[in-house]
């Protein structure tokens, strides 16, 4: 009788866990809305892993890292650099990406000012120093800080705290609702967001105008813990392929998309695609070194070989240089 027992307890402990799957929703828009537009996808996801999945959507970028660190969500939709840091961080990797209605794999960053502003230009722009107020992206964001810092500000040698008059900190609908109401006089955006903002603010989007755009960049990733069963890895992964492509419902499907997120599905992807912002976060880093004037020149050599290394480690994470 006793080896029955161990032979059934043996059993069960070697038998695959099929726990509640809870997916975290990383934006800055509404969090009841965000997740009542995103329910349907949730429950076909449900449905078609046969698990219950639970939605939550966070706004805090540390928040949601902290929950995937300690395993309270196991999938999460979120931007290239909070990607980045759960990879790096929390037993996460890309299985997927986002891909936006009429099939774009990219988006890019944006300087948004109203129609009668004098700045046309980003030569414009950074020819005020002191006079313009900026409603900027929060620390961390990639298509709102890290993008525009890179290739706006640092390729001409331009802290952005340092030149504007005010310096604001804001999601991206903050930074667009700052502009309307003349609390600033330029803001940052972004190519995915601003079509969403066009349809909420139709009257102050046709009074504004861009006056730069990035490069384009990657759409953010899809994550998922890389310990989670791989039969139950497996299943998450093709739902997210083949939703709105294939099955009896597609065209269902496609509607959820849209609501979801105004997407037209997803793309296969791998920890590779967030190489580009592991390169933006080298250079961020390396720049503001420089400006740093509380550091002896012996601990600028000690943190820049900090940051080097830190990069190196991160490439080998993704894969490797090429």
């Amino acid at each position: 009788m006793l080896h029955r027992s161990l032979a059934l307890i043996l059993i069960l402990l070697m038998a695959p866990c099929y726990a509640d799957l809870t997916v975290g929703l990383f934006t800055s828009r509404n969090s009841d809305q965000t997740l009542e537009d995103w329910q349907p996808v949730l429950n076909d996801l449900a449905q078609a892993t046969g698990q219950k999945v639970t939605g939550v959507v966070i706004s805090d970028r540390e928040e949601l890292l902290r929950k995937l660190q300690k395993n309270q969500v196991q999938i999460a939709r979120v931007d290239n650099k909070l990607a980045l840091d759960a990879v790096e961080t929390a037993k996460s990797e890309v299985f997927a990406r986002l891909t936006q209605t009429g099939n774009l794999n990219d988006y890019r960053s944006l300087m948004l000012v109203k129609k009668n502003s004098p700045i046309k230009n980003a030569d414009d722009l950074l020819n005020h120093p002191k006079q313009l107020r900026y409603a900027g992206g929060k620390v961390g964001a990639t298509a709102e800080y890290l993008i525009p810092h890179y290739h706006l500000f640092f390729k001409r040698n331009v802290l952005p705290e340092n030149y504007f008059k005010q310096y604001q900190q804001l999601s991206a609908e903050g930074a667009f609702v700052a502009l309307a109401q003349g609390q600033a006089d330029v803001a940052v955006s972004n190519s995915f967001d601003l079509e969403q903002l066009k349809e909420k603010y139709p009257r102050d989007f046709s009074q504004m105008r861009v006056v730069w755009e990035s490069p384009k960049f990657a759409f953010d990733p899809l994550i998922m813990r890389n310990d989670l069963p791989a039969t139950q890895k497996s299943a998450i992964s093709q739902f997210f392929i083949n939703y709105g492509k294939t099955g009896a419902n597609t065209a269902v499907a496609r509607q959820r998309l849209y609501y979801a997120d105004q997407l037209a599905g997803f793309v296969k992807a791998d920890n590779r695609s967030l190489r580009q912002v592991t390169d933006l976060q080298l250079f961020h880093d390396l720049f503001r070194l420089t400006f740093n004037t509380k550091l002896s020149p012996e601990a600028k050599v000690a943190q820049e070989k900090s940051y080097y290394q830190r990069f190196d480690s991160l490439v080998a994470l993704l894969g490797g240089a090429k």
